[in-house]
């Protein structure tokens, strides 16, 4: 019976066995893998993107992963997850160690997906594999919930979150606070009750007291979204700074009788991005300035009691003298952003009025204005 059930040729991704197991539902202890090969075929990666596409080749052997023992809900799975990334299910005949064996190898439909270099799962792992392994926990948390088709444009979205959520683990400047002690949190269930471009989960949890006992179970919400920089672009040479104003979904919700705000430049870190990449990409798209220096301000949450929000701010040191503030904006984005130009003098008095409503901009104001005159800003 086992013989007749179905079998897949992994190639690229599927090869990571942690990724084949979140896929999958169930542990690599109980997966019948072996290796085998595909001929006339070969690897390469999807040209300016994260993943593989195995291509006809003649002459070339794609070596990759056979599994078996499947059953129709582990092909409905795998179907739901690779249908994200535009591939489909063919059947290939490959070589094993007891000879031919009629498979399934996922193929990519999109034709805008062309091949570039050879592909390499190590490469892959390193750079890729802790973000593929988020954002496909999130994925197929929606099997048999919500169809593909529904998910799939909301991939992207997960894939940033999963980045965060790998910078906050792999922050070295992130400890626990001095005394902070075993900070032992035991989550009893997590819900996802809405994705898009943010995310709510719901949790059943237990934490640990500072005495050292362990909570009662609570019921905890929050509002998951990517990580984001902030830049305020200065110039030390005439004293300006630089700020945007545009209309905000989040005081527009509320009820703000004027829901236009004075901000810092800002945007989401993309995916794969750095910070300080991200941070000079936004002041090019959002202002047209040229960022000559970043100096980080700090690495904080600015709604720590139900959001993940978390803000890389920077003091971005530029030339003002000649720029003229302007309506721009991405078109693609439809961002409606004026930029405006005031003295750090004016700004701080607006910051200590509380005038300025947007938190982060009060925040990297008076921040500037105390450090403006040290050695770390004017270097």
């Amino acid at each position: 019976m086992g013989a007749d059930m179905p079998s897949m040729f992994f190639y690229g991704t599927l090869c990571d066995l942690r990724l084949c197991e979140i896929v999958l539902g169930r542990s690599r202890d109980h997966m019948q893998f072996s290796e085998a090969v595909l001929h006339d075929h070969a690897v390469y990666w999807a040209r300016g993107e994260n993943f593989p596409v195995i291509v006809r080749e003649q002459g070339s052997l794609a070596k990759g992963v056979l599994l078996t023992g499947l059953d129709q809900t582990d092909i409905d799975k795998l179907d739901y997850y690779e249908s994200g990334f535009d591939y489909a299910p063919v059947p290939v005949t490959v070589e094993t160690e007891a000879g031919p064996k009629d498979v399934s190898v996922y193929y990519c439909d999109d034709p805008d997906i062309v091949s570039g270099d050879k592909w390499s799962l190590s490469d892959w792992s390193e750079k890729w594999g802790p973000t593929a392994h988020g954002a496909a926990e999130e994925f197929m948390y929606h099997f048999g919930k919500s169809p593909a088709s529904k998910m799939d444009p909301k991939f992207p979205m997960m894939e940033r979150r999963a980045h965060s959520r790998r910078m906050a683990q792999e922050d070295p400047d992130q400890g626990p606070e001095e005394g902070a002690g075993d900070r032992h949190v035991e989550v009893i269930e997590m819900t996802r009750p809405y994705t898009g471009f943010f995310a709510m989960c719901d949790y059943r949890l237990r934490y640990r007291h500072f005495d050292g006992s362990m909570s009662a179970e609570v019921s905890r919400a929050a509002i998951v979204s990517g990580d984001a920089s902030l830049v305020l672009p200065y110039d030390p040479k005439t004293e300006q700074i630089l700020v945007l104003e545009q209309f905000r979904m989040a005081p527009f919700a509320r009820g703000d009788k004027n829901p236009w705000l004075f901000e810092p430049i800002a945007g989401m870190i993309d995916l794969g991005e750095t910070p300080e990449t991200c941070a000079r990409r936004e002041a090019e798209e959002e202002a047209g300035l040229n960022i000559f220096d970043l100096i980080p301000i700090s690495k904080s949450y600015p709604s720590p009691g139900g959001s993940t929000t978390f803000f890389h701010s920077f003091l971005g040191i530029c030339d003002l003298k000649s720029y003229t503030p302007k309506i721009g904006g991405l078109d693609a984005e439809n961002e409606d952003i004026w930029t405006h130009l005031m003295s750090v003098d004016q700004a701080i008095e607006m910051a200590i009025q509380g005038r300025f409503r947007a938190l982060p901009l009060a925040m990297m104001v008076l921040w500037l204005q105390q450090y403006r005159q040290s050695d770390l800003v004017s270097r």
